[in-house]
């Protein structure tokens, strides 16, 4: 709801910092086995837990109850942030906004177990946030959240099992944890459909507005039509002040809900139904009518299934039906099956007059399209890039079958994956690990050799646009010039920072246009800005007055950005040292331009890669302000750009943490360039797409072990070192980890490990990599694996003695859950800067604020 109901006396309810209500809710359901007869003869189960319990639970996860309803079935309570609805043995908790649902667990637990109810099986959904970085703990991320619930229901059967649907490069996605006892199968089959929708009409969303405190809860019921979607139910109804609308119904032992958010800019409504049978209700009746009370712009819906089919049919029942609402195309859709016999299906769905979308055919409920991705022996071990180089055949002209999945998986996207061998492998490291272990042993491998997982990049270019929708990335291909990298992020949309005519042709030969490019060094050799030139790639950094100069004689058409030092002093590896102009120096240098006829058009910083502070970057866009005010003092100009430059980190590498850093840019941005400036604002990022995407494997071909001070300690050579990817360590104060890999396709189990160094091939002493870090005795021929080996690594290595470490090969994966191609589901579309295309303004969710970051940063 757009505001929530004040606290109860004595509660304290958080208020945590977004720029708008968080409408995509939180669902908890817990079920449990009866008691035994004698500790509950009456059956009340959870209908027995006090009031002050049910209020000590919901202060847990930051609501209250508003309004009560009750009937034979079950009680049913409307919250200030959604609903909870309490049946004998079963529990379902909705919340929205910034509330912490999970919190609630450990009294829900506490207080069943009192009734001496035995836990069953727990059931966690949501969408995708609008707001990720305003969620507290423990719900800063799926996988934070999966964690927490691990920590009460991964004993359950055989453990949690974690899924996500949908396209993983368009929002929204739906998340679902689930765990039950083993084999815990349900008797009879029973339903739960969700619906989340956003983009409302304006007239409908209207209806939902209370400023004058005149509209009660069954006003809106009526004057929306709410009252007709389940004509027969009893609807309990809420109305906010000043906006905002809750209801829940019941029906025997059915309930549905409804939570809406009517504001502008984030209009969210949710619709809920659970309990009704196959044969009880039309659910495609049903869809229609709840689109045609809010008409939203976009929708999508789970529909949930688990239990056994009446008369073991699947055909006969809308449920188990495709559903095709009018007036909207299905724009994705994907099937999970889960542990227990029970099934998920998830749509996205657009209105047919919401941009341009190609209509998908929904997936039906038991629908069975054995969607199975075909990989061949090559495909799994691409010999012919292990076993040398070789010339790949245009990218255009790749016909490969290999991601051709039932016409599933067409498009650039999977045109890409063909083209670079990626192999469908799982999603953890006990997958990649058997990868590198299948590979080294099908081509008798000797070297080492890159893994590089292109699912990663989907998955970081999802959270940057999330995050930052007014920031444009601009990858920067010195942190890594991978081919298949460069690629993958060009066919996302990103632009690109180059530093070199080498760096400029890898781009330029993807077909990046000049307009996605910035030679963002700010001291060039003359034949590199001649070349450029030549390419059409004006926009250019410069820190100098010879550069200046340099710009006028070689490419006197240039669009310059005055880089100004705005440094991190704690980042991994500051800049500010060698580039930047000081402020005090801006003022003449914007003189020399304008005397020289150069067109300077925007500011650019670094904080330094791999910053600490997020502050940093709050403080170099005040800086960025201060330049465009001094140029605008100077007469008239073309300033039009911000470059915030690089600095980010992915969230396992050291470094400030990446919604910290958004939430900060966010606000700062909000502060001094306004959207309605007009100011397009890009970054350089390298780390943070790179950094995780590479897994590196050596090879063990020496081995020592040695007593020292009576210890027995291991000592191991591989064939990388410092003089190759490790050149890390020395250059970019890297701090590794690894991992110990049999050749043979076994585990280690019990055996003792030992304190070991491990050295790199070449003669230097100076070649060592890791020192005191305990691994199992290793063979020559085993693997030692290095995550996290993608920033700065190969692209700084070297020939020295002999090792060159530019033959390295790299093979391609695509790492995803059982059955999840998601991300081929369609063609990826491009970011083009600010404009507002379709895929764009759907991550246009605002600007994330946080109260880390203050007003005066400066």
């Amino acid at each position: 709801m757009g505001v929530s109901v004040a606290p109860e006396p004595g509660s304290v309810m958080e208020v945590k910092s977004c720029p708008g209500f968080e409408g995509f809710e939180k669902r908890l359901e817990v079920e449990f086995h009866p008691a035994p007869i004698f500790t509950d003869p009456e059956g009340k189960g959870l209908r027995g837990l006090a009031r002050v319990e049910l209020d000590s639970m919901l202060d847990a996860a930051k609501c209250t109850i508003v309004a009560y309803v009750s009937n034979e079935e079950f009680d049913s309570y409307v919250l200030s942030e959604s609903s909870l609805l309490v049946y004998p043995l079963k529990m379902v908790l909705k919340t929205c906004g910034t509330t912490q649902i999970l919190k609630a667990i450990p009294h829900l637990l506490e207080f069943a177990g009192a009734l001496s109810l035995r836990l069953r099986r727990c059931k966690y959904t949501r969408g995708t946030f609008m707001f990720p970085a305003a969620q507290p703990f423990p719900h800063g991320s799926f996988h934070e959240e999966v964690g927490y619930l691990e920590r009460y229901f991964g004993h359950l059967g055989s453990g949690g099992k974690a899924y996500v649907m949908g396209n993983m490069a368009k929002f929204p996605n739906w998340h679902i944890y689930t765990a039950a006892d083993e084999n815990d199968f349900m008797s009879e089959r029973t339903y739960t459909l969700e619906m989340c929708m956003t983009k409302l009409d304006q007239v409908k969303a209207t209806q939902f507005f209370n400023a004058d405190g005149t509209k009660s809860g069954a006003d809106m019921t009526e004057a929306a039509g709410i009252n007709s979607l389940l004509p027969n139910s009893k609807i309990c109804d809420f109305s906010f002040e000043p906006c905002g609308y809750s209801m829940n119904s019941m029906e025997g032992a059915a309930h549905s809900t409804i939570h809406v958010t009517p504001e502008d800019g984030f209009s969210f409504a949710s619709f809920e139904t659970m309990g009704y049978g196959s044969g009880d209700l039309d659910l495609q009746s049903l869809v229609e009518k709840v689109t045609s009370v809010f008409r939203p712009a976009c929708f999508s819906m789970c529909l949930f299934a688990a239990g056994s089919a009446e008369n073991g049919s699947h055909s006969s029942s809308s449920w188990e039906r495709s559903i095709r609402p009018s007036g909207y195309v299905c724009d994705g859709t994907s099937r999970q099956e889960l542990p227990c016999g029970s099934v998920a299906v998830f749509h996205t769905f657009k209105d047919c007059g919401y941009g341009t979308v190609a209509a998908v055919q929904p997936l039906a409920l038991f629908q069975n399209p054995e969607h199975h991705v075909i990989i061949s022996e090559n495909n799994y071990v691409p010999n012919k890039s292990v076993h040398g180089k070789y010339s790949r055949q245009p990218l255009s002209t790749v016909t490969s079958s290999v991601w051709n999945v039932d016409g599933l998986l067409g498009g650039e996207m999977a045109k890409l994956f063909a083209y670079y061998d990626a192999a469908v492998i799982g999603s953890t490291s006990k997958d990649t690990d058997a990868f590198v272990r299948k590979t080294a042993a099908d081509a008798c491998m000797e070297s080492a050799f890159y893994v590089m997982d292109l699912a990663s990049v989907l998955t970081q270019w999802k959270l940057w646009v999330a995050c930052l929708p007014r920031v444009k990335p601009f990858y920067a291909v010195k942190c890594n010039a991978d081919g298949a990298l460069l690629a993958t992020l060009h066919k996302l949309g990103a632009g690109f920072d180059v530093a070199s005519t080498a760096e400029l042709n890898a781009v330029m030969d993807l077909g990046a246009v000049p307009d996605d490019i910035i030679f963002a060094n700010p001291c060039k050799l003359p034949t590199h800005i001649v070349k450029a030139g030549k390419n059409g790639v004006l926009c250019t950094t410069f820190d100098s007055e010879s550069e200046l100069y340099k710009l006028k004689e070689y490419m006197p058409n240039a669009e310059v950005i005055l880089r100004i030092k705005a440094d991190d002093p704690n980042a991994r590896c500051p800049l500010g040292s060698k580039y930047g102009a000081e402020l005090e120096e801006c003022e003449e240098l914007l003189a020399v331009a304008k005397e020289l006829a150069l067109k300077v058009v925007g500011v650019a910083f670094h904080v330094g890669s791999g910053a600490s502070d997020a502050r940093a970057f709050a403080h170099g866009i005040a800086c960025a302000k201060h330049i465009f005010e001094l140029a605008a003092s100077m007469g008239p100009n073309d300033m039009k750009l911000v470059d915030i430059g690089g600095g980010f980190v992915s969230s396992a590498s050291s470094g400030v943490d990446f919604a910290l850093a958004a939430a900060a840019i966010n606000k700062a941005i909000d502060r001094y360039f306004p959207a309605s400036m007009g100011v397009t604002v890009i970054a350089e990022p390298g780390r943070f797409f790179a950094e995780d995407a590479f897994t590196l494997a050596t090879n063990v071909f020496g081995t020592r072990m040695r007593k020292k001070a009576g210890i027995k300690q291991a000592e191991y050579w591989v064939n990388d070192g410092i003089y190759g990817s490790m050149n890390c360590l020395l250059y970019d104060h890297a701090v590794l980890s690894v991992r110990a890999l049999r050749q043979a396709d076994a585990e280690w189990g019990e055996e003792n490990v030992y304190p070991s160094t491990i050295f790199g091939p070449t003669c230097d002493g100076l070649d060592t990599l890791m020192r005191d870090i305990y691994l199992p005795q290793l063979q020559c021929g085993d693997w030692l694996v290095f995550p996290r080996m993608g920033a700065y690594t190969k692209s700084a290595g070297s020939t020295f003695n002999g090792f060159d470490i530019r033959d390295l090969p790299t093979l391609y994966v695509y790492s995803c859950s059982e059955n999840d191609y998601s991300c081929f589901d369609h063609d990826f579309s491009v970011v083009e800067g600010n404009d507002s295309s379709e895929e764009y303004s759907i991550f246009s969710f605002g600007n994330i604020s946080s109260s880390s970051s203050s007003d005066d940063e400066q």
